[in-house]
């Protein structure tokens, strides 16, 4: 069965067919040639996997990274980073990286920080004599800070398909230290590049200006620290602190800004059901496609073929990344998550490894794929913005992309990076 089920995922999946629908047109397949289960569990297993209370936390952090956007926090943001990096060789494109990285606090979605970000710093970078596949790639491979950055909703839905009591709270710590990294790492890549192709540089803002932008900004700045420090103190849960994360950009934007008119309102909810409904219908059919899968014993399989592989926790955690990297090259991350994770859980966990540590390797794993065809949706996102091809945007985002598995490989073989504040601080 499960040769039928993930051969004809690939054979629709190559006819063009949506990812959610592949599975579920799959799954028909595969219990139609079995011939013992009922077509009855095709609605009932999908159900099941969408029925989780703690899910209701993606639909609540999409909907107040959409109100943050729709309220002008974006554009604050990004005149506060502007004015920390403007002054050096490349400064836009510094400031776009800069930018990913304080709007990953709000997000938490590598797709919401390119649609948000690309669409106001790819014109302004092409306008200023930036190359504009050089201005995509640098878009988009920032990009990929929003689900590693805390709040993250790749890292509730690993938490979710894990089970084992892992911490949200724990794997939003852990997220910190590797999303900086990376961070860094991508300015100073841009920078070097920047620098050799005479890009312009930005006079440095007074320090009056400056207080003010980062006066204006901070009341975005401060609600990723709200949450994590919400969830960590126990104050509230994930679903309860996306909820928390709702209601402080709606009374910033209404209050505050008064940027957040009814007409704003009905479109920011109008689309953050639409983008909800995507994530959601890929989770309620990966859980049934997942559950095919197991039920035809491949999670067995695979795990008994990785565990005669190699016994030492690092050369496993090396050869799941490897795999990862193909997965992600084929498969959004919502869906690979839904799949994979349940399946390699029991594998790490009988080598020692930590799952805190394991969730940031495989959310960043599968992060790369948003950056490489044929689904890197970040890749055509930028493309469409700076109205280049996709082939010349992913030639560009090459040098970042290596310095990202640069950065996968360091928080793999060292965890002391990726746990180091979780145990600090829990």
């Amino acid at each position: 069965m499960s040769g039928l089920l993930i051969g004809g995922f690939f054979v629709l999946l190559a006819l063009g067919i949506p990812l959610a629908f592949a599975m579920g047109l799959a799954g028909i397949l595969a219990i139609l040639d079995h011939g013992v289960f009922p077509l009855g569990l095709v609605p009932q297993r999908a159900l099941l996997g969408a029925d989780s209370f703690a899910l209701l936390a993606v639909p609540f952090f999409v909907l107040a990274g959409n109100l943050m956007n729709m309220g002008g926090m974006t554009d604050r943001i990004i005149h506060f980073a502007n004015a920390i990096v403007g002054r050096f060789a490349g400064g836009l494109g510094l400031g776009n990286i800069a930018s990913s990285m304080f709007f990953a606090g709000v997000s938490g979605s590598a797709v919401a920080d390119t649609t948000a970000l690309g669409k106001t710093l790819i014109p302004a970078m092409k306008r200023e004599g930036y190359d504009g596949s050089f201005s995509a790639a640098v878009t988009a491979a920032s990009s990929i800070c929003g689900p590693i950055i805390p709040p993250s909703i790749p890292l509730v839905l690993f938490a979710l398909t894990a089970g084992s009591g892992v911490s949200v709270g724990a794997l939003f710590l852990a997220g910190v230290v590797p999303g900086l990294l990376l961070g860094i790492g991508l300015m100073v890549l841009c920078w070097t590049i920047s620098r050799r192709r005479g890009y312009p540089v930005h006079g440095a803002v007074s320090p009056r200006e400056f207080a003010r932008r980062l006066l204006d900004a901070g009341l975005a700045l401060i609600m990723p620290a709200i949450i994590v420090a919400g969830m960590v103190g126990g104050v509230f849960t994930v679903t309860e602190s996306a909820a928390v994360a709702v209601v402080y950009a709606f009374l910033v934007g209404v209050l505050v800004y008064r940027t957040l008119k009814p007409g704003a309102l009905l479109e920011v909810l109008g689309r953050s059901a639409l983008e909800s409904a995507a994530v959601m219908i890929i989770v309620a059919m990966a859980s049934l496609f997942g559950w095919l899968l197991a039920v035809s014993g491949f999670p067995k399989a695979l795990a008994d073929g990785l565990l005669a592989l190699t016994d030492n926790p690092i050369v496993m955690l090396l050869v799941i990344s490897a795999l990862l990297l193909v997965v992600g090259l084929f498969l959004e991350a919502v869906a690979a998550l839904t799949i994979f994770v349940p399946i390699l859980v029991p594998v790490v966990q009988h080598l020692g490894i930590d799952l805190v540590h394991f969730g940031v390797v495989v959310v960043f794993n599968l992060m790369l794929g948003l950056l490489t065809p044929p689904v890197g949706i970040c890749l055509y996102i930028t493309a469409s913005f700076a109205e280049v091809r996709v082939e010349k945007v992913f030639r560009a985002v090459m040098p970042f992309l290596l310095l990202a598995v640069a950065v996968l490989l360091l928080i793999t073989l060292v965890p002391g990076l990726v746990l180091f504040l979780p145990g600090l601080l829990m």
